[in-house]
């Protein structure tokens, strides 16, 4: 008879245990203070029709999957661990970078790595996606290259552009209209006070080049990247000039977190 028992019991206990470690470890996630000893990190790539074949140089160990959002010719891309997202050519990297927060809202990685195809290109770019490729093996945070001089960002504040030709060759021969779609409101100073009415500019980042943590998107709601992404769905938008002027404020990665140029 004991030993019916104990074969009875005997599994109820092992279950029984399974769940309160399950709950322990939700518990552990949960509390304030607990981080994951490694954070899960998308490169997202927007492509045109720039040879990306230089994500190969990367090292492999600062992401765990490439997304490639091509708006350019279809390609091989041989890149480990990667997939390809087809998207139509309008408002450059900040349409791209706003289509993958809106499309993934829910579940991001916890650190996304945003780039353009063309960073390799020119030599600041690319120091600059190698620099970014350290702090993400040594940090688990938001990240981006700014200036913080009054003069910049006063500068910045009372930008416009009406032209702009692409630097990039290959892109240039693909697409060379270089007028703009004028913003709605002109210049960024009224464009960024009606969208961040609360908030000053204090960093000004360029190149699109930078790290964005899942908490620091998710601050503000999938609704604001949407009335985002509306205004960039052009061609040849204005407001990629603005928005890659203000990646800090739309992402709302803090302070202490921009590194200076």
């Amino acid at each position: 008879m004991g030993r019916r028992i104990y074969s009875r019991v005997y599994p109820l206990i092992i279950l029984l245990c399974i769940v309160c470690v399950t709950l322990a470890t939700v518990y552990m996630r949960r509390h304030e203070g607990f981080q994951d000893t490694e954070s899960t990190v998308d490169l997202v790539v927007a492509r045109y029709e720039e040879d990306i074949s230089w994500i190969n140089s990367l090292p492999k160990d600062i992401y765990d999957k490439v997304i490639i959002y091509n708006k350019g010719g279809d390609a091989e891309f041989n890149i480990d661990r990667s997939e390809v997202k087809k998207l139509p050519n309008l408002g450059r990297e900040s349409h791209t970078y706003l289509s993958h927060v809106i499309d993934n809202y829910d579940n991001l990685a916890d650190l996304t790595f945003f780039v353009p195809g063309s960073a390799w290109y020119r030599d600041d770019k690319k120091k600059r996606v190698l620099r970014m490729a350290e702090y993400l093996k040594n940090g688990d945070d938001s990240y981006i290259f700014c200036y913080n001089g009054n003069n910049i960002i006063n500068e910045t504040y009372n930008f416009s552009i009406d032209t702009w030709t692409v630097t990039n060759e290959a892109n240039r021969q693909k697409n060379p209209d270089s007028s703009l779609v004028p913003s709605q409101e002109r210049p960024l100073r009224n464009w960024f006070n009606k969208r961040f009415p609360s908030e000053q500019l204090s960093c000004v980042s360029f190149t699109g080049i930078l790290v964005a943590s899942r908490e620091d998107i998710q601050k503000r709601p999938i609704e604001f990247y949407r009335g985002l992404l509306e205004e960039h769905s052009y061609t040849n938008p204005e407001v990629v000039h603005y928005s890659e002027r203000v990646w800090k404020n739309i992402f709302s990665i803090e302070d202490k977190n921009c590194i200076s140029e």
